[in-house]
């Protein structure tokens, strides 16, 4: 019990000080996320910590089925912190601003010199690749890109609506990408290491 304890104490601390001196730096480029969003990053970096703490010192033998859940949990509250985290304006919101049914991509490819330009296109890439990683761990390969594809919409619909972002047609192709390799990594990670 006094190993768990000291281990959650290490994770919070590891995750106060990546938060505090990077992760903090690297969301306030974008100048958009709330307290909400900070406390929901230290809280998912603090759990994941401990989960690698527990794999690595604790239960020395891994059973995959918690493992998985409890990383699907961290990725979670990690994702919805991301995604409604931001700040929002409701004295100027206009719900038909929120809605943006057409693709930029191709110009954007054209400007991939630019910083922010190649965090928006990797960063909506990698934002659901563990969802399609962690889904197809439960379900077959149809029923992951379903829930993949409805998730994805979801959060995007939510968004636009909420004021705490947009519904973008871009960000629902880039993010089906990464949903989508998600989805074959955990299919060849069942073939190499799950394999009965």
């Amino acid at each position: 019990m006094k190993r768990r304890f000291l281990f959650l104490v290490l994770a919070i601390s590891i995750s106060y000080l990546i938060n505090t001196y990077y992760i903090d730096h690297l969301l306030n480029i974008f100048k958009i996320m709330s307290n909400v969003a900070l406390i929901l990053n230290r809280v998912s970096l603090a759990l994941l910590c401990y989960l690698i703490f527990e794999v690595i010192f604790i239960d020395k033998k891994i059973v995959w089925d918690n493992l998985i859940a409890k990383s699907f949990l961290v990725y979670f509250i990690w994702l919805i912190g991301l995604l409604f985290g931001r700040v929002s304006n409701l004295a100027d919101y206009r719900l038909d601003e929120h809605f943006n049914f057409s693709t930029h991509l191709p110009k954007w490819i054209n400007h991939w010199d630019n910083p922010l330009v190649r965090y928006y296109i990797v960063g909506n890439i990698l934002v659901y690749l563990p969802f399609g990683f962690f889904i197809c761990y439960y379900k077959n390969l149809k029923y992951s890109i379903l829930y993949c594809l409805l998730l994805i919409i979801l959060f995007e619909t939510l968004q636009g609506v909420s004021n705490l972002g947009y519904f973008d047609i871009d960000d629902i192709l880039l993010n089906s990408i990464g949903g989508l390799m998600g989805i074959l990594l955990m299919k060849g990670f069942k073939a190499f290491f799950l394999a009965k």
